[in-house]
């Protein structure tokens, strides 16, 4: 989920999102929309059966940088700028909390508020909260990006009909809930330019590649 540069200030964005899955991937999706899009991300609700690893979220830096304020710029309600400076003053308006994605599909207030639904679960469940994440969006009449933590299901069986699923309502109206997979790497920038470098012929015909990628569990803040 994360964006190679900010929305054009000119067009400005609020997209209301909420986590289902609150483990070590969410942290991770979240520092980067904090570092990049904290002006444009409004995190509306968080998602998941542990109340602790709902705590860890909240605590990290990135979590009061998505939150909005009532009466302010993150809030869809209108703005308060006192100041002139563009950022409004009010009450903070923190994400409501969820011990399931069916409770917060149920609760209309707070999903009406919701654009984006981020699953971040064990692959497993990615199909069933997937399929209820896209029909309650149907039901609700519009759209509603569901971004899947990859991959994007546990089984081929189960890609399929997340796949054909989408299609499905891609077909039946052009505005449907959009099934997104976040694959990230293809948006690295190192990742950009040897893809421009290839086209450009710059490196000749391409036999085989190989890349490597580290990164320390040490900072898993929510196991």
């Amino acid at each position: 989920m994360s964006s190679s540069s900010p929305p054009s200030e000119t067009s400005p964005v609020n997209l209301g999102l909420a986590v289902v899955g609150c483990g070590q991937i969410a942290t991770h999706h979240l520092e980067a929309l904090a570092s990049v899009l904290s002006s444009s991300v409004s995190l509306r609700a968080l998602v998941d059966p542990d109340r602790h690893r709902r705590d860890a979220v909240r605590a990290l830096p990135s979590f009061w940088s998505l939150i909005g304020e009532r009466g302010g710029d993150k809030d869809r309600g209108g703005g308060n700028d006192r100041d002139g400076d563009g950022k409004g003053r009010g009450e903070l308006v923190h994400p409501s909390e969820y011990s399931s994605l069916d409770d917060l599909l149920a609760d209309g207030p707070v999903f009406d508020g919701v654009d984006v639904i981020f699953i971040a679960v064990p692959h497993d469940l990615h199909e069933p909260l997937a399929l209820r994440a896209l029909a309650a969006s149907k039901a609700a009449g519009r759209p509603v990006a569901v971004v899947l933590e990859k991959p994007l299901a546990h089984t081929l069986l189960s890609v399929l009909s997340l796949v054909e699923s989408s299609a499905n309502l891609l077909r039946a109206n052009d505005d449907a809930p959009l099934l997104l997979v976040a694959e990230q790497s293809p948006h690295w920038q190192e990742v950009r330019a040897a893809r421009r470098l290839i086209a450009e012929g710059a490196v000749g015909s391409v036999v085989s590649a190989a890349s490597y990628y580290y990164e320390s569990m040490a900072e898993n803040v929510t196991s």
